[in-house]
């Protein structure tokens, strides 16, 4: 069994010890209400990672001031005591120290969200907000100093352990400390030392309220990664600053809102790429340093740890995926444990692009913690799962662990279906490994599985099953294309199967998800690639992290990528456009990816076996979180109460 002797090994922030070097980093959620409230939703998001073995749990952005708001909770008044409490309570419950984050926004939010101006040291808009901030007179700065020092008090008030102050992705403490951000003249800017005054002020002021002893840390980007923001020597500078002010911790992140790509960082990012940035702040400062982003893995915790390169390890996806993620590895469970896939569909795409809660794509029940209990089955039934691919895989998993006899039949001779597909193209392999997680979950239910066996209505009726569980995925779709039969033509499926078949030029009709990261693979082969799509865009489903990056390598691999563009007809020598000079695109061999359709077959002749539930593509095309989705509320909701 695997050990890890330094990250469970308890340490200290100031005067708290904290049992493990595991810390869960502050993440917008939007769960609470509007008007900043405690909501039961952010109570059991809560009580459930408070319990999962993390050392210390961070509540996310907590507001400061009525100038910033929007569905975070807020810590501008006595009158959110008693909700922050809960918290802090039932975090205490579950075994973790509680630490609370401070957090004003300043430009990087707007006034729809705030119901009030939004102010800033400076008049720059935030290129991504763009909306101009007041700037702050030092009426404002000498009120919002008080602001977070009596937020300080009443975090003391409500039972937190310690506070983090939140000095980095360009909210307003680093708006501050940052030249990108302020163009002050006074005594606030200019100097990196000036730029520094609010932060320092703002320190003493805490220190003030809550007594020297009380642990205080400090959430710094290590670097903006903007032209004219903060460098890692400029925050070299800053770290010994705030340690002497006061702060008994540095957290080292990475960004501001124009680079959130690394702020929130997607599987494009190498796992601890940021680790560096820790590692050079650790040599300026005598006190605790955590390291932050893509760290889904103990083995590399454990290494970042015992290299002596942070003293703490921040988790933070990792916990919206798998909540018992420290249990499992100090209970020698690891197996069990699931990784994040740095996909950002759930925890930032859905809040960003859906106004929706954050969640996980690989964990439903994430947001729902109360009414996702698991319970076992109150009467065995058997379960028949037709299709293996990640909606069969998850229905099969969890209707197995909660008691019920599963078969599942996949028609191919390996299991994973378009999933595995999804981890073949280049920066996904941790969707490869979430297959592989996935197949030896079943392994380890011993769920039965029969491979190369196509579902019929006669070997699904031999099981006697009491449900069937229709998981038959998705099949690529044909164009109506002149030539389309072309012994030269082939699916993007085919060719991430086996792409030592296709030839040295490519052309790919069909610029969505599947056909940029198709052109990718290929170019990163050697071959010469050209995109042809017939809309604007693009990509258009991919979140922007994720996006900015594949075009970007899309780009150095010099794919020809071409929108607004239609075919004519595909030919042996390649593909005729449909443009008024009738251009050829030479290619040895076309790629087709140009969406897909539903297979479902078999539901009206079960229906006549047993209940039939149909989920994922086979209900429709989506993306995996819906498989994922329908997978767990159909496999949940088998011969429970209220089924």
């Amino acid at each position: 069994m695997a050990t890890f002797p330094t990250l469970f090994s308890p340490a200290k922030i100031g005067t708290l010890e904290i049992k493990n070097r595991l810390i869960m980093p502050a993440m917008g959620t939007a769960m609470a209400n509007q008007d900043g409230t405690v909501t039961d939703q952010l109570y059991h998001y809560h009580r459930v990672r408070g319990a999962g073995g993390t050392g210390m749990i961070t509540v996310e952005i907590v507001a400061v001031h009525p100038t910033t708001g929007g569905s975070s909770p807020a810590i501008w008044d006595d009158r959110f005591i008693p909700g922050l409490k809960r918290l802090a309570d039932v975090i205490h419950e579950g075994g973790a120290t509680a630490c609370v984050q401070l957090w004003h926004a300043g430009r990087q939010t707007n006034s729809k969200v705030t119901g009030l101006p939004i102010v800033a040291p400076s008049e720059i808009p935030c290129p991504l907000c763009q909306e101009k901030p007041e700037i702050m007179d030092k009426k404002l700065i000498r009120e919002m100093v008080e602001s977070y020092g009596d937020a300080a008090r009443r975090a003391k008030e409500a039972g937190f352990d310690a506070i983090e102050l939140h000095g980095a992705h360009g909210y307003l403490i680093a708006q501050f400390m940052s030249p990108y951000s302020n163009q002050r003249t006074d005594e606030y800017g200019g100097s990196l030392e000036n730029r520094a005054r609010f932060a320092l002020e703002t320190i003493d002021n805490v220190r003030q309220k809550v007594g020297p002893d009380y642990p205080l840390m400090f959430r710094l980007s290590g670097e903006e990664n903007v032209e004219g923001g903060l460098t890692i020597e400029d925050t070299k500078k800053i770290a010994p600053l705030l340690v002497k002010q006061g702060v008994d911790c540095i957290h080292v992140s990475v960004g501001v809102y124009e680079t959130l790509r690394y702020t929130v960082p997607p599987m494009d990012l190498d796992r601890g790429f940021n680790v560096w940035a820790a590692a050079e702040v650790k040599k300026v400062v005598a006190v605790p340093v955590v390291a932050v982003d893509r760290i889904n893995d103990p083995y590399l915790a454990e290494e970042i740890l015992a290299q002596g390169k942070a003293d703490f390890i921040a988790i933070g996806r990792s916990l919206l995926t798998d909540p018992e993620w420290p249990n499992k590895v100090q209970n020698g469970q690891y197996e069990k444990m699931r990784h994040c896939i740095a996909c950002n569909q759930g925890c930032v795409d859905r809040m960003l692009l859906e106004g929706k809660h954050a969640s996980c794509i690989l964990n439903p029940a994430c947001g729902r913690e109360a009414e996702y209990v698991f319970e076992p089955v109150t009467k065995k039934g058997k379960v028949v799962v037709v299709g293996g691919g990640p909606a069969g895989m998850e229905a099969a998993r969890i209707a197995k662990d909660r008691g019920c006899d599963v078969v599942l039949f996949e028609a191919t001779n390996q299991l994973g279906g378009q999933w595995r597909l999804a981890g073949i193209p280049p920066k996904k392999y941790e969707i490869a490994g979430d297959v592989e997680w996935l197949i030896k979950q079943l392994d380890l239910a011993k769920v039965e599985i029969r491979l190369n066996t196509p579902a019929t209505k006669g070997n699904i009726q031999g099981e006697n099953p009491d449900v069937i569980i229709l998981a038959t995925g998705s099949a690529p779709t044909k164009p109506p294309i002149e030539g389309i039969e072309q012994p030269n033509v082939l699916f993007a499926s085919e060719v991430l199967e086996d792409p030592a078949q296709v030839g040295q030029r490519v052309v790919v009709i069909g610029g969505g998800d599947t056909g940029m990261e198709t052109a990718e693979f290929l170019a990163e082969m050697g071959k010469q690639v050209i995109v042809v799509e017939a809309m604007a865009e693009v990509a258009r489903t991919l979140g922007p992290a994720r996006k900015q990056f594949l075009m970007e390598r899309i780009n150095q691999h010099n794919v020809d990528v071409r929108v607004k563009t239609k075919v004519k007809r595909i030919t042996a020598q390649g593909v005729e456009l449909a443009d008024e000079k009738r251009t050829v695109l030479p290619a040895d061999h076309v790629v087709i990816a140009t969406g897909v359709k539903s297979v479902n077959l078999l539901e009206e002749e079960l229906k006549s076996v047993a209940q039939v539930f149909v989920i994922g593509d086979a209900k429709e095309p989506r993306n995996a979180m819906n498989a994922f989705y329908e997978a767990n509320e159909v496999a949940r909701s088998l011969f429970s109460q209220t089924s």
